[in-house]
């Protein structure tokens, strides 16, 4: 499968979830998807898969605008998006991290990076920081439950400032898409919250979450090596989100514990 369509299909699972009861929403997260696949031809890719899923993709867009009211379409997606948000952050933070939660963030962090496209394909500041926060505690949390520990709370200490520059939507899309079975799932509490969603709740986000750490405190074992190589797994994810301040930690750790395996 070409790299550009296996990008977009999250987008465009998320737009068939939708399309009954948030049509809208639905349009945009395929709308999206459109333009990686339009970008990614623009970029070279010429393969055939990728110029079949572009135009089908696209005459589901053209003919939807036809009979959706998109008048309000932004305001209606940001709002929706960040009700999403404010109700997995809120459930995170009251310390209902679980598979469940892992889910909703990842696709949060999906309907956050959509909205890159009312602005030119870069999320603003606020936007692109919540984005970030979304998809790396949906590894954060995936990593813990995998490793049986109980994840860290959003804000924790030590976590490092958010970036002031960001890479754009293109660095927010590191995270493993979740477990299929985790996915349908997700449909019922995101709609929920996008129906719910008001501004009052949305300006609430303002001063929102700061990143939580990466370099989370693992349980020591009797083995050095194996200490190193989570460490060093940590590193990878945040890299995967820009977060070079907290992949630096890790692998300074991981090269402490490196020393003390030479000693």
């Amino acid at each position: 499968m070409s790299a550009a369509v296996r990008r977009c299909r999250p987008f465009l699972q998320r737009a068939e979830e939708l399309a009954a009861h948030h049509p809208v929403i639905g349009h945009y997260c395929r709308v999206y998807a459109v333009d990686l696949l339009a970008r990614a031809r623009q970029g070279g890719d010429a393969s055939a898969e990728l110029q079949a899923v572009l135009l089908q993709e696209l005459g589901k867009a053209e003919g939807a605008k036809k009979s959706l009211d998109l008048s309000d379409g932004r305001e209606a997606m940001e709002s929706f998006t960040l009700g999403v948000f404010e109700r997995v952050n809120a459930a995170d933070s009251a310390g209902s991290a679980d598979a469940g939660t892992a889910s909703q963030y990842y696709v949060a962090g999906l309907f956050l990076e959509a909205c890159a496209q009312f602005y030119g394909g870069e999320l603003p500041p606020d936007l692109a920081e919540k984005a970030r926060f979304a998809k790396y505690r949906a590894v954060h949390i995936r990593d813990c439950l995998r490793r049986g520990v109980a994840p860290d709370a959003p804000g924790a200490a030590s976590a490092p400032a958010p970036q002031e520059s960001l890479a754009g939507p293109a660095a927010a899309t590191g995270a493993p898409a979740p477990a299929a079975a985790g996915l349908p799932a997700a449909t019922g509490p995101v709609a929920a919250a996008g129906a719910t969603a008001s501004s009052a709740g949305a300006a609430s986000l303002a001063g929102g979450s700061t990143v939580a750490a990466a370099s989370v405190a693992l349980p020591r074992s009797a083995d050095p090596w194996l200490d190193a190589k989570k460490q060093a797994e940590y590193a990878a994810s945040a890299l995967d989100f820009s977060d070079v301040g907290t992949a630096r930690t890790c692998l300074l750790e991981v090269l402490r514990l490196l020393d003390s395996c030479d000693g």
